[in-house]
């Protein structure tokens, strides 16, 4: 009868520690918590624009995107941009050009900026830009000696995305 009792009690404690509340969660304390700088926004590393209404441009992805036009010579407005957490010093961009069905020309250049090249165009700029900001703009001016593509894969920090320059000729 004893080992009976003894078996009973101990099944009685093991339930009664089974249900018993869980211990409380200490809080953090204040003094020691850190806070992690907020995460910037995901940006694009550069803007081209046209800022001509004869233009259609479009974009398939992140890695391409394009223009279809009439009229040339046409300029595009290049805008590198610091999408990093921390200032970056100096700047250097490639414009690799290579014709597809059409045969463009691309000149390079701006304010600031030295650029070198003819199908393979690197260009470089000093001073300091902050997270977020833009360096001084390029301007592209693509000319076609005929119609149809170009595509110029535009090499800038850990990115290559490709624009291509579509010369129209149909009626």
């Amino acid at each position: 009868m004893r080992l009976i009792a003894v078996s009973a009690l101990t099944l009685l404690l093991a339930a009664c520690t089974s249900q018993a509340a869980p211990m409380p969660t200490p809080s953090p304390d204040p003094a020691e918590t850190t806070t992690a700088p907020p995460t910037p926004p995901v940006q694009d590393p550069f803007d081209v624009d046209a800022n001509d209404k004869r233009v259609r441009e479009w974009k398939n992805s992140p890695d391409e995107m394009g223009f279809v036009y009439r009229v040339q010579p046409m300029d595009f407005t290049l805008k590198p941009r610091n999408t990093g957490s921390t200032p970056q010093s100096d700047a250097r961009l490639r414009f690799v050009v290579e014709d597809m069905d059409g045969e463009g020309d691309l000149t390079v250049g701006g304010d600031g900026w030295t650029c070198e090249g003819d199908r393979d165009i690197a260009c470089t700029t000093t001073g300091v830009t902050e997270p977020g900001g833009t360096w001084a703009p390029l301007t592209l001016t693509m000319r076609h000696t005929k119609g149809g593509q170009t595509r110029v894969v535009v090499h800038w920090g850990d990115v290559t995305p490709s624009v291509i320059f579509r010369y129209d000729t149909s009626t």
